[in-house]
């Protein structure tokens, strides 16, 4: 018989941090455990600040026609109404049947009273705080051991310069470097060659010549670094992601900022920010969107396949067939302007 985890015995699951990817992993297996009593388990999110949240939190807490599950998801509990409070302390002291509550506080003191009023209910607390430091290597080292990999400390450490302090970029990191590799053990080296192709062409520098809109560049360093190591298109293609991710995360990112803060939260260092401020002026959002789907077309290619909606898992590649298909999305991966 399986043993139950905190999770599964938990009605209500308090979340409590701004680091999301951390937050989602909550949110996660809340579902994969009501899914695991009741397949037809559907979702309920509720943004505590609306004004019309506690109309559709009391039709959340109500029994379905079919009788479902209901994992309700309640955020913004900092700043919710008056009126709202004395409801959903009610309801984290006494779940109904059909209910799996995830509560959401992003920390700090706004909304304090409210989250220590639901700590008294006895709801299983998480901690979804933003990780740095040593709490930050652990959490790679456990995300390798997760994936049946062992890292060494130089791994963990060149990952980190590789890819920068965001927490869902470093774990997309490893999840792909251990998908990836054959060896058990990571070490700096291999993490180092993952990420720079070769020692002639670095992943970085060919995302930046991407970003930077001079596609002539990057078709020459690319291929450049595949001439000098065939396996060297992963490498290039995730640290092209990487660059989009930054920039699109910058792009979205809240007015008025100072360039400290901004780098703290893109994981970049300062000086990284006129960089990219300079490439966010060549693109707009509809390119950006656009260059995702390619870049994912390229990694599906350089991986051995294409897409082909008639055929299940796509159509397999030869090795100048995947660098055509390559090519040719890292060439439509074009600004609207020069």
């Amino acid at each position: 018989m399986t043993k139950k985890s905190a999770i599964d015995e938990a009605r209500v699951v308090l979340a409590v941090g701004k680091e999301s990817v951390l937050v989602q992993r909550v949110i996660d297996g809340v579902m994969q455990s009501a899914r695991a009593t009741d397949p037809q388990t559907v979702r309920t999110d509720i943004a505590a600040d609306n004004e019309s949240a506690i109309g559709e939190f009391a039709v959340a807490m109500s029994p379905s026609l079919f009788g479902e599950t209901n994992v309700v998801v309640v955020s913004g509990i900092d700043g919710t109404t008056d009126e709202l409070n004395p409801v959903l302390l009610n309801a984290c002291a006494n779940v109904p049947e059909h209910v799996r509550l995830v509560v959401l506080h992003p920390g700090g003191v706004k909304g304090k009273k409210l989250l220590d009023g639901i700590r008294k209910t006895g709801a299983l607390e998480a901690s979804c705080s933003e990780l740095k430091g040593k709490d930050l290597e652990a959490a790679l080292t456990a995300e390798f051991r997760k994936h049946g990999k062992k890292p060494t400390a130089d791994a963990i450490t060149q990952l980190q310069q590789a890819i920068g302090s965001s927490l869902s970029e470093l774990l997309a990191a490893i999840s792909q470097l251990c998908a990836d590799s054959e060896t058990d053990i990571i070490d700096g080296q291999i993490v180092a060659s993952f990420y720079e192709g070769v020692a002639d062409v670095k992943g970085w520098n060919v995302s930046d010549a991407l970003w930077n809109a001079k596609p002539i560049e990057v078709l020459e360093q690319f291929r450049w670094a595949v001439h000098q190591d065939n396996g060297a298109s992963v490498p290039m293609i995730i640290a092209m992601s990487s660059g989009l991710r930054t920039l699109l995360k910058y792009a979205g990112s809240p007015a008025g900022m100072s360039e400290g803060d901004l780098a703290s939260m893109l994981g970049v260092p300062p000086w990284r920010i006129k960089y990219l401020r300079a490439q966010k002026a060549k693109w707009n959002p509809e390119q950006l969107a656009m260059a995702t789907k390619l870049l994912a077309l390229a990694d599906r290619a350089s991986k051995g396949t294409t897409y082909d909606p008639s055929v299940n898992g796509g159509v397999s590649l030869e090795s100048a067939q995947s660098m055509y298909e390559i090519e040719k999305n890292l060439l439509a991966v074009r600004p609207p302007r020069d």
